[in-house]
């Protein structure tokens, strides 16, 4: 178990480091941020693995003492930890939602309450995978590896805000839209 996870802290650095020298290739705010974001979340990634290996040197020093059952539940914290953090839930590299759909509410970030869910929002638009400079394929390696999931979302409280988002990302104005199919109607 020590080697793989040995290999995954290397896997892991060698993913930070090609994240940090594409992210020079960023020609956005947004693709720069959402690259330092999973910069700073493969850096707490090996972090973890590495208090794994650390539990784990701990429990081998331990064996046949007085010290090894409390050395191999720390160990087994560590793990859930990992388990519990990482690959239970997607992890967002820009916005976060929140639904409970058992009582049908959401959190809004933005305002830090929850909300009663009476429509469709939180709408959460994906971030297409061109807007993020190469970031999309090392994100596929990263989850690959890991077993991570990721998600990079636009999130939007409102339903004018995400329709106003979705015309500026197909880079039309619906006044001007709607005109032009009326004026073609006469």
């Amino acid at each position: 178990m020590a080697h793989d996870t040995l290999m995954l802290v290397a896997q892991l650095s060698g993913l930070r480091i090609l994240v940090l020298a594409n992210r020079l290739g960023c020609d956005t705010d947004l693709a720069r941020g959402v690259h330092d974001r999973l910069a700073a979340k493969l850096a707490e990634m090996i972090e973890a693995q590495r208090r794994i290996l650390a539990a784990g040197r701990t429990l081998a020093a331990a064996r046949g003492t007085v010290d090894e059952e409390d050395a191999f539940f720390d160990q087994h914290d560590c793990h859930a930890a990992w388990y519990g953090t990482w690959l239970d839930e997607p992890i967002a590299l820009l916005d976060k939602y929140l639904v409970d759909d058992s009582t049908r509410e959401y959190y809004n970030y933005n305002t830090g309450s929850w909300h009663y869910r009476d429509s469709e929002v939180p709408i959460a638009l994906p971030v297409p995978a061109e807007k993020l400079s190469g970031l999309a394929k090392i994100i596929t390696e990263v989850e690959d590896i890991t077993g991570a999931r990721f998600t990079i979302d636009h999130v939007y409280y409102s339903e004018v805000e995400a329709e106003a988002a979705w015309w500026e990302s197909i880079g039309q104005d619906p006044e001007t839209f709607f005109a032009t199919k009326d004026a073609g109607r006469d």
